[in-house]
């Protein structure tokens, strides 16, 4: 796992059929040792937003419901703005 930034949307025509309905989002590692990645999203991040990312295969093929999918990445958590709970 890594924190990332949402840098974009993946838009499409032909894609995996295991990708159909899902949102694609192109995600920047912090670290600056990994390029950018092809995310799979079902939190509903939003673009300049930082990210948790997993290249847990098994958990991306998990979320598109196909064990033979390409998938790889996927955000696993959102990541509050610094200060946004405090009280």
């Amino acid at each position: 796992m890594r924190t990332a930034v949402i840098q974009g949307h993946i838009t499409s025509t032909v894609k995996h059929p295991s990708f159909k309905g899902t949102r694609l989002l192109v995600a920047v590692p912090e670290s600056g040792d990994v390029p950018p990645q092809v995310v799979i999203d079902n939190l509903g991040a939003a673009i300049g937003q930082r990210v948790i990312i997993s290249s847990d295969g098994a958990e991306a093929r998990q979320i598109v419901g196909d064990k033979l999918s390409p998938a790889r990445w996927n955000v696993t958590g959102i990541v509050d703005p610094e200060g946004a709970l405090a009280v």
